[in-house]
């Protein structure tokens, strides 16, 4: 075997050998003797990999094919370098991704395969890990792009406040380099404090690799520190700077939160990635730059640092995982001319899908818009999951809406009384087990469930109509006896699952550790049996969120507070009355002639019966009532949490009365 002439030195070459697992590795081993090359047996690795460079990795494929590792590992390899797949002579026929996935190995012209009974084989030369496009004038950058990218990275502090910049590229661009040495760069010229905030320390790890680089001691003593994304939206430490790494996987909500606090901010994605895409971030967040700090800056960095543009392992790797997929182009003019009712609703026939790649592509690429953390395994999950349907809205043959939509429950007796025992905790039926093992209803495992686990609007046809209409046909299609849903909780979502009548009945007790947000369960009854479901599990979260509102969930949100509370009355539970005597009490209170501990238990009743439906509430006097009365919190913390709105107890406890006071009109 060797390399085909008409092949690019500068390449990356993907080489397949096909057979036995042993005899694979042989040749494998063979092949890269003179090679600086790693060996992946376990797909778990493969992230531990990141930022290093190989000549070669041979790649384990025999059990299974994790498109996550692939997708990690083949960004590892240097330019002129070998990626070796070693895979059955055939893969699973029950698998449609990897049927797929060969079938794309067939029709690539830059593929090398070998089977194991060749005998003429020739160790592969070493590559010569020049790249035509190399710039060497500096020991420092790697490319012009990435000096231009440190200079606009150093602008946002030095520059005019308010102007965060937005730094985007395709995997391998140094991206992450350059937040490193920017950050390096400012500390050494007199600044004190950069933060790094990223979904994870291991995701930021290359920028701290090349800020130690250049500067060892700004890591050591702590002048570049790393936060996570949800210690940076509570805390708000001060900094100079504050550098955004992988920002696509951090929700939407939490990036506004921190271009509302810090002036001075970067946020880097990755446009196509193996760890996420940015393509949500793009869409949905530079809406909210554009109203927020209209006077934004963005840099792309388009050439690759460790291979050649148009790189053919680059190439398979983005069209294997979808790494590029978009959505539907839309007919012209479609936000004037839709109307619902000519909107076809249908299931999705996935061998059907595999046929039509233009529609697989536009199916996936409306999750990858839609959802902060898509990844390649997903492509594979929707795909391969025999319990997973897929559904779209189509509009003139344009794919305009998708979910995806996972059976559940329909557990026998034994296996059901072992999950709600604890003894048991079975693959899958996310929702059925919470209901059984954190609610105590035994029954939701046995019951059939329907989890709508994704669902997405195509981005230019959001905000009319369109994702409310589609949640409803889902609904109604579903013959179990409650469809579910399982989401990280912001107000805007639960406003939408409850238009559509969907009713919280779990609230997780912590918070996700990079999207910052608590799960919900929602529920939509659908049988007799669904009813009961629904109604056990109602009252009680109705019966113990208010308690809980005081310690786990005490940095709720207030605005999510409010949403969670004005569930319809009838699901919440009958609210209390009140005597004349404690009216009498509470006017006292909101006339400044009682203190607020002498009639805690009455305004903590009062605000939980009356806040819900009471419309003559400013936002002040919402968030108030929510933070001091049914968060508890101490009146120092009271005033931190509305820093703006108040300035001291005083002011906080006379906005107290005033709140109460409008509450008590309309107390019963």
């Amino acid at each position: 075997m060797s390399i085909p002439s008409t092949f690019n030195p500068e390449d990356r070459y993907l080489i397949v050998i096909s057979g036995e697992l042993n005899d694979c590795l042989g040749i494998a081993k063979k092949l890269t003797a003179n090679l600086e090359s790693i060996e992946l047996d376990d797909p778990k690795k493969a992230n531990t990999l990141l930022g290093q460079e190989f000549d070669a990795v041979i790649f384990h494929s025999h059990e299974c094919l994790d498109p996550n590792a692939f997708g990690a590992i083949a960004g590892t390899i240097r330019c002129g370098g070998y990626l070796l797949l070693l895979k059955p002579e055939n893969y699973s026929e029950n698998s449609l991704f990897l049927k797929r996935f060969d079938r794309l190995l067939d029709a690539s012209d830059n593929v090398v395969f070998i089977k194991t009974k060749e005998t003429a084989l020739t160790v592969l030369p070493k590559p010569n890990n020049l790249k035509t496009n190399k710039e060497s004038y500096s020991d420092i950058y790697a490319s012009l792009e990435q000096k231009h990218a440190v200079e606009a990275i150093i602008h946002v502090v030095k520059g005019h406040r308010r102007r965060p910049l937005v730094l985007s590229s395709d995997r391998g661009r140094g991206k992450s380099t350059a937040l490193g040495i920017a950050a390096a760069k400012l500390i050494e010229q007199g600044y004190d404090k950069i933060i790094v905030c990223a979904p994870s320390k291991k995701i930021a790890a290359m920028v701290f690799q090349h800020a130690s680089r250049l500067n060892p001691d700004a890591v050591k003593h702590g002048n570049i520190c790393f936060f996570s994304p949800d210690d940076l939206h509570r805390q708000k430490p001060t900094a100079d700077l504050i550098l955004v790494d992988e920002a696509a996987a951090i929700p939407v909500s939490i990036l506004t939160a921190l271009l509302t606090h810090y002036s001075r901010i970067v946020f880097a994605s990755t446009q196509h990635g193996y760890e996420g895409s940015g393509r949500g971030f793009s869409i949905n967040f530079k809406k909210v730059l554009d109203k927020q700090t209209p006077d934004w800056n963005s840099c792309h960095l388009n050439k690759p640092i460790r291979w050649n543009e148009n790189d053919s392992l680059e190439q398979f790797t983005f069209d294997a995982l979808l790494l590029d997929a978009e959505p539907s182009e839309l007919p012209q003019n479609i936000s004037e001319n839709l109307e619902l009712s000519q909107c076809e609703f249908s299931t999705i026939n996935k061998n059907d899908l595999l046929k039509d790649e233009v529609k697989l592509k536009a199916f996936f690429g409306l999750l990858v818009g839609a959802h902060y953390q898509t990844k390649p395994s997903d492509l594979m999950h929707l795909l391969d999951d025999n319990e997973t349907t897929l559904y779209c809205l189509e509009y003139e043959n344009a794919i305009i809406a998708v979910a995806l939509i996972i059976i559940e429950g329909r557990i026998d007796q034994s296996l059901s009384a072992d999950i709600f025992a604890g003894k048991r905790r079975i693959k899958g039926h996310l929702v059925a087990q919470s209901l059984s093992v954190n609610i105590g209803i035994e029954s939701a495992t046995k019951l059939s469930g329907d989890r709508i686990s994704r669902i997405a609007v195509h981005p230019e046809l959001q905000n009319q109509g369109i994702g409310s209409f589609f949640l409803t046909q889902l609904v109604e299609s579903s013959s179990a006896d409650y469809v579910s849903t399982s989401f990280g909780a912001t107000s805007h979502l639960l406003k939408f699952w409850q238009l559509v009548g969907f009713r919280t009945v779990y609230l997780g007790m912590k918070r996700d550790a990079s999207s910052g947000t608590h799960s919900v369960v929602m529920l939509n009854a659908k049988s007799p049996d669904g009813n009961e479901l629904v109604k056990q599990a109602q009252i009680n979260f109705s019966q113990n969120y208010p308690h809980l509102l005081s310690d786990p969930l005490r940095d709720l949100e207030p605005e999510l507070v409010f949403s969670l509370l004005s569930q319809p009355i009838d699901q919440l539970g009958h609210p209390p009355t009140f005597e004349a005597f404690s009216i009498k009490q509470l006017k006292g209170f909101a006339n400044g002639l009682r203190g607020y501990e002498n009639n805690l238990g009455l305004i903590w009743k009062l605000v939980l019966s009356e806040l819900p439906e009471n419309q003559f509430l400013t936002s002040s006097e919402r968030n108030i009532l929510i933070i001091k009365v049914l968060q508890n919190n101490n009146w120092q913390n009271v005033t931190q949490k509305m820093s703006g709105e108040i300035s001291g107890k005083k002011e906080a406890i006379d906005l107290l009365r005033v709140a109460v006071g409008k509450l008590l009109t309309n107390a019963k």
